[in-house]
């Protein structure tokens, strides 16, 4: 870890799409942030959550930027991440033919101070394929070899000893996204649930009143919220229903997937 990560508490979401108006994307490139909503923050304290964009050289405002653009960033309340897949760091886009093999490197490291190092685990599209325990050390390596059967993200996240609701010791990395023979990457046994998911909520957008009451400063935003809702109705509909056709051309494009490319 001598890599130059340089911290940012301020909380931001970049997304860089790679694909055409009418497929699903073979990657879409998310680089992951963190930061503290003051006042409604929770039990932790402004600023305890970080997110850390990785520099080649000295600090410069517009490398920083463009570094976290790339997705070379993990985001973490205390555990340090170093992640590499065939040498690629992380946000990288690696592309290669099906059977190739992976070869995932990861690191963690926490100050004690913090917290005690739980275990380091490294997700292929949101599932753990890898844990290795820290064993009450500070620092904790893994190393996984898989072969690359379809198009998918690989990320890395450390975990403390503390863990309770709504206060706990994580970091996560961003992924590297593996491309397999320019096919999509989507998980695609959870793909009908997430969209008949995604559609209700869309369609909830259009039917359900805003309950004002709800908002954390109701006092101000009352009238507002509601008046608001009503006039941008009619702006909102078609934006609806284009996302509907999208979430539709998902579910058609499935259909023309056979099963063992599921």
């Amino acid at each position: 870890m001598r890599d130059a990560w340089v911290s940012e508490p301020i909380a931001s979401l970049t997304s860089s799409p790679k694909f055409g108006p009418d497929d699903p994307p073979p990657v879409a490139l998310v680089s992951p942030a963190a930061g503290s909503d003051y006042p409604y923050f929770g039990p932790s304290l402004p600023g305890a959550e970080r997110y850390y964009v990785k520099l080649d050289r000295g600090f410069d405002a517009d490398a920083w930027y463009a570094s976290f653009k790339a997705g070379h960033v993990f985001v973490t309340n205390g555990p340090m991440l170093d992640f590499t897949v065939n040498g690629e760091q992380m946000g990288e886009e690696l592309r290669v033919t099906k059977g190739t093999r992976l070869d995932i490197a990861a690191a963690a490291q926490l100050n004690p101070d913090i917290d005690q190092l739980g275990r380091l685990e490294i997700v292929v599209q949101g599932d753990v394929a890898a844990t290795q325990p820290a064993k009450g050390l500070d620092h904790v390596a893994i190393r996984k070899t898989v072969v690359a059967d379809r198009s998918m993200w690989v990320a890395v996240r450390a975990i403390g000893r503390h863990q309770e609701a709504q206060f706990n010791t994580i970091a996560h990395s961003a992924p590297i996204y593996v491309v397999v023979d320019d096919q999509p990457t989507w998980k695609r046994d959870a793909v009908g649930s997430l969209v008949a998911y995604h559609r209700a909520q869309l369609q909830d957008m259009l039917t359900v009143p805003v309950d004002p009451l709800q908002d954390l400063e109701t006092w101000e935003t009352k009238e507002a919220l509601v008046e608001q809702w009503r006039r941008q109705l009619p702006d909102l509909k078609p934006r609806v229903e284009e996302a509907d056709r999208k979430y539709q051309q998902l579910l058609d494009k499935l259909r023309t997937v056979s099963p063992q490319d599921r």
